[in-house]
């Protein structure tokens, strides 16, 4: 059973016109962690915004549907939308300096999110608090219901991102790049608090990630996106295994792996919208780009069982 599908998901520059997500179709099901993975400027964060209706001015869905519980997303009032986001439906940030608010405490902060979705009053919302800071393993959590953001680790802020993703009791949690801002020791035991409290509590994940070490630690399906649109899709263990498109194989080569002695960088960069290719978006880059590539899009074909891929030359794989 899918807890979240995204159909055909288009999002424009309002004023130009101009394409920034094109045509992304991916589910997540119940109970399991999907990765969207790609560089930076692919749209990933833009389409985890998309889902929570979160996008920034100038943008804005212009086609697709986003159904959760049955109900398209893109169709409820901003009141339904305010009891889905947070309540049902939580994100963590990649920056949780840029995402607490500097003036307030952290447990007024996540106690504002146990008032508002679960209907808690002021004394029992920061005992509440306290109990999930302890939970995300924040030390001294009766403390730090006190300290202010700036007063804490960026470890011990992410904590605090996700006790307050929790305070909802959501059903899908979207993770951006959680651990981007983070040292490697602090990264794994970040990594491993997602794995078990997506256990714990029954946790359907997207996880948003540039990473592909991260992802092959937590997720069981993979999304790859590539300036604005989907090239592969996968089961976790097969993408890797097995992977189909040229980007991917790029991305899987920057990997650092013990029998590696060194590491293929992929030359240029994502194109910004605006500036694509007319073909296949990855023409520009591709070794093995040959002239229809840069004349018309691939389709998007499903090659073995879940396995989908964007790529006209798939069988040279």
């Amino acid at each position: 059973m899918n807890i979240l599908e995204v159909s055909a998901l288009n999002i424009f520059y309002s004023k130009s016109r101009i394409p920034v997500v094109e045509e992304v179709s991916f589910f997540l099901p119940a109970g399991k962690t999907l990765a969207l993975v790609g560089e930076s400027g692919c749209g990933k964060s833009l389409t985890g915004l998309a889902i929570m209706r979160l996008l920034p001015t100038g943008l804005e869905i212009t086609g697709g549907q986003i159904h959760f519980e049955n109900k398209n997303l893109l169709e409820l009032s901003p009141e339904e939308m305010r009891r889905v986001r947070g309540g049902k439906i939580a994100m963590i940030f990649q920056d949780p300096m840029v995402s607490l608010n500097p003036v307030f405490t952290v447990g007024t902060q996540i106690a504002e999110v146990l008032e508002l979705h679960r209907g808690l009053g002021r004394q029992k919302a920061l005992a509440e608090a306290e109990r999930l800071l302890a939970e995300v393993g924040l030390p001294a959590p009766k403390a730090r219901l006190k300290a202010y953001p700036h007063e804490l680790s960026g470890g011990m802020r992410q904590r605090v991102m996700i006790a307050m993703a929790l305070a909802g009791n959501p059903k899908v949690l979207i993770a951006d790049e959680p651990t981007t801002a983070l040292d490697v020791t602090i990264q794994a035991q970040i990594l491993a608090l997602l794995a078990s409290l997506k256990e714990k509590h029954n946790l359907s994940v997207l996880l948003i990630s540039h990473d592909l070490g991260v992802v092959a630690t937590l997720a069981d399906l993979v999304a790859v996106m590539y300036a604005g649109r989907l090239v592969e899709k996968a089961p976790c263990e097969e993408l890797f295994s097995k992977p189909l498109h040229p980007y991917t194989r790029a991305l899987l080569e920057v990997l650092p792996r013990p029998e590696k002695k060194s590491l293929k960088p992929l030359p240029g960069q994502v194109p910004p919208p605006g500036a694509r290719p007319a073909g296949c978006k990855f023409s520009d880059r591709c070794p093995s780009a040959q002239k229809k590539c840069f004349e018309k899009e691939p389709p998007w074909q499903e090659v073995f069982p879940r396995h989908w891929v964007r790529c006209f030359y798939v069988s040279d794989a």
